[in-house]
C-alpha cells in the first residue's frame, strides 16, 4: 500500500485550498522562513576556522532557494493538532505520496532528521573543497549542505515526525503573495477533521470530499483510547495503525471507542464496564467521604497540603 503524509491546516484553509477545480493548493515557504530559526546553524560547525567558515558561508551563498511544503508522517499527533490544527478545531489532509511523486518527477520528499549538533560529515567536505578549490568539491559541499539544510531541524521538533517535499520553482504559483503548490485533487485519499470541529466546517469537509471523491473522517478523543481515533462512512470506526488509517479490530459495543487490549471475547471497555456495585463499592471504600461526613476534609486537606510542600 502507498505511503501516505498528513498536512495540518486551520479549519477555514480547506475551502481556500481548493477554490481550483481539480486541485488542491499547498503553501510553500523558503527555508530561510522556517520556524526553527537554528536549522541552518546544524550543518556546520561554527568552532572551525574563520578562513574555513568565509568560505562555507560563500560557497553556501550559491545554494538556490526551492519552496517547501511540510508534512508529517502521522494525523494523531496531540501539538500538531494544537498548533497547525487550531486546537483540534481544523482539518489535516492525507496525500497518496506514491501518486505525488508520479505526477512531479521534479519533486524531492525525504523524512525531516532530529538533531542538537553539527553534521560533521559536512565539515570534511568542507575541508576537502577548501582545500582542492575544485568546482565538483563545492559542488559536493552544496549538495551535502543542501540535504542537510532542507531535512534537519533541532531534536526539540521531533513530535512533529516531519516530512519535507521540495518544490522546483517552475511548478510554483504566486497566490496573494503566497507560493503554492496546485496538486491533482486525485492525489488527496482522505480530509480529516478534528475533534473539536464547527459544524460550519464539518459541512463544507462533506461537500469537498464528496467532489474530490476522497474519504473523509473526523476525529474523536475517547476515554480509554490513547490516541485521536476516526469515524468513517456507515459510522465505522478506524484507528491510525503508524503507517495508515485502517478499521479499528474491535470497539466497545456501549461508547464504540477503539479496544486496546486484546481477546475477542471483550465487547465493552473497561469505562464502560463499571456497574453500580462498582461504584456503590468504590463510594464506602472513599476515605474522604468519612471525612467530609465528619466535618474535617477541608482541614486534613490543608494539614496534608502543609506537609507535602515540606518535602
Amino acid at each position: 500500500m502507498s505511503r501516505k503524509i498528513y498536512k495540518y491546516i486551520g479549519p477555514s484553509i480547506l475551502k481556500r485550498a481548493t477554490d481550483r477545480d481539480g486541485f488542491i493548493g499547498l503553501k510553500c515557504s523558503y527555508p530561510k522562513d522556517y520556524n526553527d530559526p537554528y536549522e541552518l546553524f546544524l550543518s556546520i560547525d561554527v568552532n572551525l576556522e574563520p578562513q574555513l567558515l568565509a568560505y562555507y558561508n560563500d560557497s553556501i551563498g550559491l545554494i538556490p532557494q526551492f519552496p517547501t511544503t511540510c508534512f508529517s508522517n502521522s494525523p494523531v499527533i496531540v501539538p500538531m493538532w494544537a498548533h497547525y490544527g487550531h486546537s483540534s478545531r481544523g482539518f489535516v489532509i492525507e496525500i497518496d505520496e506514491e501518486k505525488l511523486s508520479e505526477k512531479f518527477e521534479d519533486i524531492s520528499i525525504g523524512d525531516v532528521k532530529y538533531a542538537d549538533s553539527a553534521n560533521k560529515e559536512i565539515a570534511s567536505f568542507l575541508t576537502n573543497a577548501f582545500g582542492t578549490k575544485k568546482p565538483r568539491h563545492t559542488f559536493f559541499l552544496q549538495k551535502a549542505v543542501m540535504a542537510s539544510a532542507y531535512f534537519t531541524k533541532q531534536s526539540c521538533w521531533s513530535y512533529e515526525q516531519e516530512r519535507r517535499v521540495l518544490v522546483p520553482q517552475y511548478i510554483i504559483e504566486e497566490n496573494d503573495g503566497n507560493m503554492i503548490f496546485f496538486v491533482p485533487a486525485d492525489c488527496v485519499t482522505a480530509i480529516i477533521a478534528g475533534a473539536k470541529i464547527d459544524n460550519e466546517y464539518w459541512q463544507i469537509a462533506q461537500q469537498i470530499s464528496h467532489s474530490i471523491e476522497c474519504e473523509l473522517f473526523r476525529g474523536y478523543i475517547g476515554n480509554s483510547y490513547p490516541d485521536m481515533f476516526f469515524r468513517g462512512g456507515n459510522n465505522e470506526i478506524f484507528v491510525f495503525s503508524g503507517e495508515r488509517i485502517d478499521r479499528a479490530d474491535a470497539v466497545c459495543n456501549v461508547c464504540s471507542e477503539p479496544l486496546t487490549y486484546g481477546s475477542d471475547s471483550i465487547e465493552t471497555c473497561n469505562w464502560c464496564s463499571i456497574t453500580e456495585a462498582h461504584n456503590e463499592y468504590a463510594a464506602m471504600s472513599n476515605p474522604y467521604r468519612a471525612l467530609q461526613q465528619a466535618g474535617i476534609l477541608e482541614e486534613h486537606l490543608k494539614s496534608m497540603e502543609s506537609i507535602w510542600h515540606k518535602k
